[in-house]
């Protein structure tokens, strides 16, 4: 008695059946790309049916109405299709031992979704950029071709103004892009004194420009441990401290240090640049949207970002009056040895009574 067809009818039901547990659905081809087999889900997901031998690339273009009909190699590459709501992504592979192929068919419909919603975040990007570089442009034309209109028109100053807002935005667009995709171990461990440290070595020379003393309390060096993303940690401590510099004064300070509160590292950024507009005695500042909103270049972008990003890590930023004709803004972050940063001074004012005190003889 013969049992090979037998064997052989039981090899493709267990393969069907492992076909039709993938998450996609499988279509095999011969060699001249005629269908040889297709899993349910295939055709389900496809909604069409592939005889036996039929030609799957006539019958895709047939059923899709495509104006050509698809070759081999744009399979291989992949294609997308569009199933009622559905989006779907073909791709044909070498099949393993045999002359033909296996074309894979995946629901993509969520990836495409943010695809389209990146794109349409793009394009409102563009059209929030398109205004102040405009501007920046027309400026640079004005400066030569008639420079005392120039200056009337704020000059440089106006297009550093301009440029920073352009910065903000992109910066918004980048974080936003990336924090909707993070994890926790994309979370890192980082001295943020050591990063402090370097925010205000390069902040230095804006300080400098800006007439504007730039102080850094810290009582000692060792290392305040926080987990999280260096680089927007980083920036959103430098947009606080940027904004506190460039809204001070000339001859005034803004002075930075670090201070330790339960579990938490907090940096303190302390300027005399007259208080927050709507900013009341004794109450904390917590949303700066509407700082944001104020004026076209964009004022209180940087702050905005900034809550985000300490928000995203946990933590918290606010803003209060410091009793010394300025703002004094907390960022609050979680810390991973709390007892190492020390207790700093609360404000301007203690911090210069410090300073006045060592270098006392």
């Amino acid at each position: 008695m013969n049992f090979e067809p037998r064997v052989a009818d039981d090899a493709i039901r267990r393969m069907r059946a492992t076909l039709a547990g993938l998450p996609c659905g499988v279509i095999v081809l011969g060699a001249a790309g005629d269908v040889l087999d297709a899993s349910a889900r295939a055709l389900d997901m496809l909604q069409m049916t592939l005889p036996v031998g039929a030609d799957f690339a006539e019958a895709l273009s047939e059923r899709f109405e495509m104006t050509e009909v698809l070759r081999p190699s744009d399979l291989a590459r992949g294609v997308d299709l569009r199933v009622d709501e559905t989006t779907l992504w073909l791709q044909a592979s070498a099949a393993a031992g045999a002359a033909g192929s296996v074309v894979a068919v995946s629901d993509v419909t969520a990836f495409a979704h943010a695809v389209d919603e990146r794109a349409m975040s793009l394009r409102f990007l563009l059209h929030d950029l398109r205004s102040p570089l405009n501007s920046i442009s027309a400026l640079t034309q004005l400066d030569a071709s008639d420079p005392e209109a120039f200056e009337r028109c704020g000059g440089m100053q106006q297009i550093t103004q301009l440029a920073r807002y352009v910065l903000s935005l992109g910066e918004q667009f980048i974080f936003t892009s990336v924090a909707e995709h993070l994890h926790a171990r994309d979370f890192k461990r980082f001295d943020l004194r050591a990063t402090v440290r370097q925010i205000i070595s390069q902040l230095e020379v804006t300080a400098l420009y800006c007439g504007v003393a730039l102080q850094l309390w810290l009582s000692d060096s060792s290392p305040v441990w926080v987990s999280g993303m260096r680089n927007f940690v980083a920036r959103a401590i430098q947009n606080v401290i940027d904004n506190a510099v460039r809204v001070s004064p000339r001859g005034e300070a803004v002075t930075v240090s670090l201070r330790h509160a339960g579990g938490f590292v907090e940096v303190l950024v302390d300027d005399r640049a007259g208080g927050l507009p709507g900013l009341a005695e004794g109450a904390r500042l917590t949303s700066f949207d509407k700082l944001g909103r104020k004026t076209a270049t964009g004022f209180g972008l940087g702050l905005k970002l900034a809550v985000q990003i300490v928000e995203l890590h946990g933590g918290s930023l606010y803003a209060e009056l410091n009793g010394a004709g300025g703002t004094l803004f907390v960022l609050c972050l979680p810390c991973l040895n709390p007892g190492a940063a020390k207790s700093a001074p609360a404000s301007l004012v203690d911090a210069d009574r410090a300073l006045h005190a060592s270098r006392r003889p």
